[in-house]
């Protein structure tokens, strides 16, 4: 009787784990997101001393952000660098740019403190709404033309 319970235990313990091992496998291979050929519209800072920032996106609805701040002179502060990809759904003039668990907040650097409502709207934590007509928009204090 022990016998049978130890490899009905045994037999249980290995199925879960094989299990853990393919739900985790399908949710990184969900994270990785291929950007298109062919690039449908961008946005990039103009020139300034405060950071160097882009946001590409792509016919198979993906994105790619960067975001390179300058450090002031006079200090040693490094610079910070985000580079990251995403997805996009579209809604008219706007796009709802998905961001796959960044590494930064978006309310942070999509600031409405410097920039106009109609520029965009940060809807949580990955999630942030773009208006597409506008040929400018301010990200962290910075304008970004449209290309």
């Amino acid at each position: 009787m022990w016998k049978n319970i130890i490899l009905i235990a045994l037999v249980i313990g290995v199925s879960s784990c094989g299990s853990k091992k393919t739900a985790m496998k399908s949710s990184n291979e969900s994270k990785e997101v291929v950007l298109g050929k062919s690039e449908v519209l961008s946005y990039k800072s103009l020139g300034n001393g405060v950071a160097t920032i882009s946001i590409q996106l792509y016919e198979n609805n993906t994105f790619k952000f960067n975001f390179k701040s300058i450090p002031q002179p006079g200090t040693d502060e490094k610079p910070v660098k985000i580079s990251e990809k995403g997805t996009y759904t579209s809604d008219g003039s706007w796009r709802t740019l998905n961001f796959k668990n960044p590494k930064f907040s978006l309310a942070a650097i999509f600031d409405t403190q410097y920039a106009t409502a109609s520029d965009f709207k940060v809807i949580d934590e990955e999630n942030v709404k773009i208006n597409t007509s506008k040929k400018a928009i301010s990200i962290w204090g910075v304008v970004c033309e449209k290309q």
